[in-house]
């Protein structure tokens, strides 16, 4: 049985943006992905004191907008269905108890920004997470910053995952401040994602 390689990536997404899409598809592209999942988080564990803007339906529903040009994207409801704070390790062991169920081989790998190198070993059971689901790293770097939280695994892991990419610098908090505003956002989101922020006066 061949083994799917399936990208993970999850976040507020609050909102989704340009950034994120331009990460998922250079990994997709670079690393030979079969899919990319994204996982929009009911509330990340690093930010219960400041939690999302929007609620989870409509940051489910503005990444569905926002990947639906691209067949081997698809969003999933597991985190936002779920009460409290989102883990990784949680949705990742999810994933692969609903591939064996359906008889698939599967590979996951995290989608990472390297802003999310500074928590990384924060994250709850971070060895065993980047043992199942290597990281892949998109950096304008090809050498990571280790730091030095990490365990010799998680360095590894790190190392191997590294992807140089050019990378957009673009804020979900800045275009949420733009919006407020009033001021053009189409530079930064999807157009279909911003035709619902508008008509659901987000």
């Amino acid at each position: 049985m061949k083994r799917k390689k399936i990208g993970l990536f999850g976040g507020s997404f609050d909102p989704i943006h340009f950034g994120h899409l331009h990460l998922a598809i250079e990994m997709f592209e670079k690393h030979a992905l079969n899919q990319v999942l994204f996982v929009p988080a009911q509330l990340s564990p690093f930010k219960r004191q400041a939690p999302p803007q929007f609620n989870a339906k409509d940051r489910f529903e503005m990444v569905r907008l926002a990947i639906e040009p691209l067949q081997q994207f698809s969003v999933l409801r597991c985190e936002i269905e779920r009460e409290g704070p989102s883990y990784t390790i949680d949705t990742v062991r999810k994933l692969y108890e609903e591939a064996d169920q359906k008889g698939e081989s599967w590979q996951l790998h995290l989608i990472l920004g390297e802003d999310a190198l500074v928590d990384l070993a924060k994250w709850k059971e971070a060895d065993n997470l980047v043992r199942l689901a290597p990281p892949l790293i998109g950096s304008r770097m090809s050498e990571p910053k280790i730091f030095s939280s990490y365990s010799s695994a998680m360095t590894q892991a790190v190392q191997e995952g590294m992807t140089k990419i050019p990378v957009l610098e673009i804020s979900s908090t800045i275009i949420r401040e733009r919006l407020k505003k009033k001021l053009f956002c189409g530079h930064l989101v999807p157009s279909l994602v911003l035709d619902y922020i508008y008509s659901r006066s987000l």
